[in-house]
């Protein structure tokens, strides 16, 4: 699978599921669209953010763990 495909797939699927969250059991009971819509945007902009977030945190203790063995080399 191309590497762009795969991208919007995966952003589709983001978006889509937490445009899905707030309507789900009845939580969205009264409010208007607008507030459904913002909610759904900063939600999926939480969720893309995290993939660098665990990958930089992932490099961050693999440095801290990987340094001491590559100084005893």
């Amino acid at each position: 699978m191309k590497p762009r495909l795969f991208s919007t797939l995966v952003i589709i699927v983001i978006a889509t599921g937490t445009a899905i969250i707030p309507l789900a059991g009845g939580a969205s009971v009264g409010t208007e669209p607008m507030r459904t819509v913002f909610f759904a945007f900063v939600s999926a902009i939480i969720a893309i953010q995290l993939v660098p977030a665990v990958l930089l945190l992932g490099s961050l203790i693999k440095s801290v763990f990987g340094s001491g063995k590559k100084q005893e080399s």
